[in-house]
């Protein structure tokens, strides 16, 4: 009766791994290749379009004739014309006056000054006034606050700004 040695039980363990590797090697490089047809046919039927081919280009002559068969667009409308602006006493335009807290557009008409517009700088807000002596512009922003009071000098608008910060 003969024996195996330990050396020979040994090398036919070894042996049986590196079976079970090359196998499961070979399985894995099956399923990659498996996915790979997959995934490369469902690439194709998407480029090819699902549901057969999809619309075709149209040639020139059937752009053309699409373009002639189209009804004419609606006429263009005129752009809205910016509202009118009161007319100024003859030779007074009005005058920019700008403070750190906002800008103000002023004229004088009649002798008397008016506030064409207020603009607040960014976290500004503003508040316009009219009273006896004239009109005034407050710009604020937390604990600042440009104040501007019209008058009119001459016919032209001056702002005196006073800053409380």
């Amino acid at each position: 009766m003969s024996r195996a040695t330990p050396s020979a039980r040994h090398a036919g363990a070894v042996s049986r791994a590196r079976t079970r590797l090359v196998a499961g090697v070979a399985a894995w490089a099956a399923a990659l290749g498996a996915a790979l047809v997959v995934g490369l046919t469902a690439v194709g039927a998407v480029g090819a379009g699902l549901l057969g081919p999809g619309p075709q280009p149209l040639t020139p002559a059937e752009v053309d004739a699409r373009l002639a068969s189209a009804e004419p667009a609606a006429e263009p409308v005129a752009p809205a014309s910016p509202p009118a602006v009161p007319p100024a006493d003859p030779g007074t335009a009005p005058e920019v006056i700008a403070t750190a807290g906002g800008t103000v557009l002023a004229r004088c008409t009649g002798g008397r000054p008016e506030v064409v517009s207020a603009t607040p700088a960014q976290g500004f807000r503003v508040q316009t006034e009219d009273e006896d002596g004239g009109p005034r512009v407050r710009f604020r922003a937390g604990d600042m606050r440009f104040e501007v009071n019209l008058r009119c000098v001459d016919g032209r608008p001056v702002g005196d700004v006073e800053v409380d910060d």
